[in-house]
Order: C-alpha cells, then structure tokens, then sequence
C-alpha cells in the first residue's frame, strides 16, 4: 500500500470511529491532529479517555500497547484503549478493542460489576 493510501485509510478510520462515538454518547469526538513525539492518541474530545486507532490485516499487539502506554500518559488520561479495524471491516460496530487487564478491572469497577 502506498504511504498516500496507507493515511487517507487511517483518516477514513478515524472519522468513522468518530461518527460511532457521537452515535453512542460522545457528542465532542473528534480526529486529534497530529502532534509528533508527544502524540495524545486519535481522538480528542473525551476527557479523560485516550484512543488508538489502528486499521490494518496484521496484528502489532505488544507494539500497540507500548504506543497506547505513551500517548495515553501524554494525554494525562485515566484510561486508553487500541480500536482495531480488521481488513473489510468497514462498520465500526464490526471492529475490536484491545486493552490492559487493569483498565478492563477498573472499568468493571466503575459499571459495578466488581
């Protein structure tokens, strides 16, 4: 894939990721601009809430979460996730979520579940 096509793909990704939060309750989502070494995730608009977006057919978990750790300390958020588009995916309800197991604890927590 060429690097032009390789953006306009994330950029595509991103805007429908957007269009799902403000669907679901987060009226201020929007694409982050990009801001270099101090990169604060994808979105913006979600105090407190740091989100990765990745699209693509192969897998970098470990690489995803290193990243995720960084940004997610760089937004000062309290939680952060990686949204995964899987290759012809183009529905975001279709997509996946990777997280830390503390973040899904404290989630569970927070929804009184534990």
């Amino acid at each position: 894939m060429k690097p032009s096509t390789a953006k306009a793909k994330g950029r595509e990704t991103e805007a429908a990721f957007v269009r799902f939060l403000r669907s679901h309750g987060v009226p201020h989502a929007e694409r982050r601009r990009l801001t270099g070494s101090a990169d604060q995730g994808d979105i913006t608009g979600w105090p407190g809430v740091c989100v990765e977006i990745k699209s693509g057919a192969q897998l970098a978990i470990p690489k995803w979460l290193a990243e995720l750790d960084a940004e997610t300390r760089n937004a000062h958020a309290d939680i952060g996730f990686v949204v995964v588009r899987p290759k012809g995916k183009p529905d975001p309800a279709d997509w996946f979520v990777i997280l830390r197991p503390e973040s899904l604890m404290d989630l569970m927590k927070e929804a009184g579940r534990i």
